[in-house]
This record gives structure tokens, sequence and C-alpha cells, in this order.
């Protein structure tokens, strides 16, 4: 390539052009993170009327025949969307972004449209997360940029999982919980260099991202003590929740893997989105990636069958990433950890056994959350980075991820 601008970089010493492309990642993925938040608000305003700072009030102000209709058009239009996109490209996960690193580039246009999509039908109202395409767009930013500044294969993927990381931070503006997650759930290796470059781009990503994204927590919840009953409150709720969120880390695993591709999403989705719609015409506390439904436990505002709303919450989970929907499972995962550790604290005062319910629901978030990411410590920091609460808080927490780390060990090895 004669390309005289890629001459004068390969120049350039190799270390500065890894720093180069480490700033220029985290400039990026912030910019990323904006539009991300745009394009979410932009759909959320477009779809339910007026932005308001309360979502459930948005959703419940537009009416439950506009929340029906919005789904169902969604619906035909994401299943239509993704059946075209897969028909002519392959999407590939961030996990196959690093493996294949230098084999094979992922198409650019269709990885960018495939990231606005999932972020679209959250803001219309689907149960699922959307931290997936902020991700992805971060690690297709990566790779293209390690490329530009002719970076070696190892440095390349290195790249790619920081892209990640910053994406994430960017969007929930947890940069040192993403930075955590690079290394526990994308298995990058421990080191200077590495940990070096993780941290410059995610500090970087969230600064950038910060004037539009905003920086306070994104729940609501009054600073919470920890006393010495929280320690039985850890060991009880790690016991119970653990086995709930190896269940659904297994149906959003097995979703994931036989997501319909073929012809039959174009009917199967629309039809997804159809269950969905029906019930949060009745129902809004059910819409959006489990925000909603989080914020008004943590504001201890009551929610009957409160079980039955967990496991329904879940299951409209699978159904849409089974049906062929795209998007995370890091907000339904902490919802249904904040439900789950609220029941079992619940549990215990009916047992005669008084205890925070506050607590517990910070406890069951991290106990979901270790087991769906697979990384313990990006759960403890993160529930307490989304609701904002002091690290004395981290003694319990660690306590509760740390057995629940062991439970899930023990039973992998049955």
């Amino acid at each position: 390539n004669s390309n005289p601008m890629k001459a004068r970089l390969q120049s350039l010493p190799y270390g500065l052009r890894v720093l180069l492309a480490t700033l220029s990642l985290g400039i990026g993925t912030g910019l990323v993170g904006i539009a991300c938040h745009y394009l979410l608000e932009g759909v959320q305003g477009l779809a339910f009327g007026q932005a308001s700072s309360d979502l459930l009030q948005q959703f419940q102000e537009a009416g439950g025949l506009r929340r029906f209709l919005v789904l169902c058009v969604t619906g035909c239009l994401a299943a239509g969307f993704w059946y075209v996109l897969q028909k002519r490209y392959k999407i590939l996960s961030i996990r196959q972004q690093i493996d294949l690193a230098g084999d094979r580039d992922p198409a650019p246009l269709a990885h960018l449209l495939h990231a606005g999509m999932q972020v679209a039908i959250v803001g219309a109202g689907a149960s699922v997360g959307k931290e997936g395409a902020p991700r992805e767009v971060g690690a297709l930013l990566a790779g293209r940029l390690a490329k530009g500044f002719s970076l070696a294969l190892k440095e390349r993927k290195v790249l790619i999982a920081c892209g990640a990381g910053a994406g994430l931070a960017a969007v929930y503006q947890v940069p040192f919980a993403s930075s955590l997650f690079v290394f526990e759930t994308l298995g990058l290796a421990y080191g200077w260099q590495n940990l070096l470059l993780v941290l410059t781009s995610t500090y970087l990503a969230t600064w950038v991202a910060q004037p539009i994204v905003g920086q306070e927590a994104i729940y609501h919840l009054s600073a919470v003590s920890w006393s010495a009953s929280s320690f039985l409150q850890a060991i009880v709720i790690a016991f119970l929740v653990t086995p709930l969120a190896q269940a659904f880390a297994f149906l959003a695993k097995r979703a994931s893997h036989k997501r319909r591709k073929d012809e039959t999403i174009l009917w199967a989705l629309p039809l997804a989105f159809l269950v969905l719609g029906s019930l949060v015409a009745f129902f809004p506390i059910f819409m959006g990636n489990g925000q909603v439904l989080a914020q008004a436990l943590l504001s201890s505002q009551p929610i009957p069958y409160l079980p039955l709303t967990l496991a329904v919450k879940g299951l409209l989970v699978y159904l849409l990433l089974r049906n062929g929907a795209y998007g995370g499972t890091l907000t339904p995962s902490f919802v249904l950890g904040v439900g789950s550790g609220y029941l079992v604290t619940l549990l215990l005062t009916v047992l005669g056994i008084h205890l925070d319910p506050a607590i517990g629901m910070l406890l069951g978030a991290t106990v979901f959350l270790g087991t769906t990411l697979e990384a313990p410590l990006t759960a403890i920091v993160l529930s307490l980075g989304f609701t904002g609460q002091a690290w004395n808080l981290t003694i319990p927490l660690v306590l509760a991820a740390g057995l629940s780390y062991v439970i899930r060990k023990r039973w992998e090895k049955k």
C-alpha cells in the first residue's frame, strides 16, 4: 500500500504507535458511548413521547395501546433487518473478533447496523441489555485502529479486548468495573502493559462520554451500611441465588447458541415481540432491559407477585434471544439479582430474622452478575457503581461473590 500516511505511521517507534492507537481508541469509544446514548433516547422519545427522567413514568404516560403497537412494529422491523443482514454477512462476536484477528476482518457497516439495531430495540422496550452494542462497536473500532497503526497480532488482540471494555465503560460510566471485565470475562492475561492499555482506554472513554451520558449512578439508592448480620445474609444469598443465576446463564447461553437466523426468524421474532407487547400493554414494569423494574425494587416500591414477575422477566429475555434478537444480559442479570436478593431477605424475615433489604438486593445483584458474567470481581464493582454506593460495602459483597464462585466451580466439576 503506497499510502504516505500509513508509511509515516509505520516510521514511528512501535511503543508510540501502540500508545497512539490506545488513545485514539479511548476517544473513539467515548464517542460511541455518546452515539448509543443519543440513539437510545431518540428511539424512546420517538416511541413513547416526551423523554422524562423517570423512565417508568414515560412508559406509563404513553398508554397501553401505544406500548403494544410500538413493540409489534419493532418486532417486524427487527426480524426483517436481522434476516437480511445475516443472509449477507457473518456477524462476529467479540470473542470471534479477538480469535480471528489477522485472519478475518468484520464487515464494518454490517456490524455498525447490527449494533444500532440492538440499541434501538431496547429503546423501543425489548427485554434485552443494551451493553452488547457499545462493546461490539468498541471491539470493531479497536481492530481497525490496530490495523491502521500496523500493530502486531498480539497487541491487536489486546486492543480489541480493550475496545469492548471501553465501550461498556462509556455507556455505563463504570471504568474500573469495565477494566476488570476485560481481564475476567474476556480472559486477557494480567501484565503491566495490558493493565496500562486497558485502564487508559476505559478511563479515557468514560471521560469523553461523561458530559453527555452523565456521571450520576444509574440507580437511585440511599447509602447502605452493613453490620455483622450482613455476613449471614451474604452466605444465605450466595447459596440460594447462585443456582437461580446459573439457570438463567444456562438459558441465555442456550438461547444465543440456538438463535434463529434462517427464514423462521421472520415469523418467530415478531411473535416473541407480540407476546412481550401484550404483556407490557397491561404491565409497563416489564418494559426495556430491566432498568425500570430494578429501580422500582431499589426504591422499595411494592411489586405484587414478585417471584412471578422475576420469572417472567427472565423468560422474556430467553424468548427474544432464542427467536433471533440480539442484546446483552447485563441489566437483566442485575435486575434478577436485585429481585432474588430481596426475596431471600423477605424469606428470612418470615423466619424471624430481620435484615436490611437494600443490602440484600446488592448482595443478590453481585451473586447474579458474578455468575452470568463469570466475573465475581467485576460484579462487585458493578453493583457498587450502578447504585453509587461507597467502597466500604465491598466486604460483605466479596464474601457473597467468593462463596458463589466456589459453589459454581464445584457444580461445574460435577
